[in-house]
């Protein structure tokens, strides 16, 4: 599992439009009961419920679920597994830019437009682990380029 991409500085409210996207980068299904993300403040969210994650699927988790503030200005994001390892961090430093998500590029973070919030990529999960409906997944359908296409999957 991996962070792939986030939004700290959505165009209107912050709490509105923020998110963070995780990926299973693994070969299987990841299930994130007792995983965690935590912010630069030490802002927490755990999963709490069951979450499977198929390998080669997002999980968009936004401000809703995680009662999460991504930071405007030099936000650290950390990941961890339900052992309280850290699996994966994600970083930038200086000034957000409005509307556009920090995308994983290989070891960096980079700006650009969001992929996660393209109207035709997005499923909503209906009350994922009783917090939200915003959450989604998503589910790689390009293996060369999994932000080209998705397809969305529900969980029972």
């Amino acid at each position: 599992m991996i962070i792939s991409e986030f939004l700290p500085d959505p165009v209107g409210k912050d709490i509105d439009g923020e998110w963070m996207e995780l990926f299973n980068n693994g070969s299987s299904l990841t299930n994130l009961k007792g995983w965690a993300v935590k912010d630069a403040s030490g802002k927490t969210f755990k999963f709490a419920k069951e979450t499977p994650v198929a390998p080669g699927a997002y999980l968009k988790v936004d401000y809703s679920t995680s009662k999460i503030s991504l930071n405007n200005n030099d936000e650290i994001l950390f990941l961890y597994d339900s052992s309280g390892n850290l699996i994966d961090k994600a970083e930038y430093q200086g000034k957000a830019l409005e509307g556009k998500s920090l995308i994983r590029q290989g070891d960096k973070f980079v700006f650009d437009v969001p992929k996660s919030a393209e109207p035709e990529i997005l499923n909503s999960v209906p009350l994922i682990n009783n917090y939200s409906a915003d959450a989604s997944i998503l589910n790689a359908a390009n293996s060369l380029n999994p932000f080209v296409l998705f397809i969305g999957f529900f969980i029972a």
